[in-house]
């Protein structure tokens, strides 16, 4: 029960990191560049991280 914990808590910490960078240093006027794009990625680690410790809270509730 313990990772799952771990998982959703450093998942949610990146997410907010990452979304408040990204709601910042947005700008629709220059395009894409590759820190909006690293921004982006680490948001989708987060939701994968989310999404693993969801699943493993999931698996180890269900035995």
């Amino acid at each position: 029960m313990l990772k799952s914990h771990a998982m959703l808590a450093l998942g949610l910490l990146m997410a907010a990191v990452f979304a408040l960078r990204l709601a910042s240093g947005f700008s629709l006027e220059g395009g894409v560049d590759l820190g909006e794009v690293y921004l982006i990625g680490g948001l989708v680690l987060s939701v994968a991280l989310l999404a693993g410790g969801l699943n493993e809270r999931r698996r180890v509730k269900n035995r």
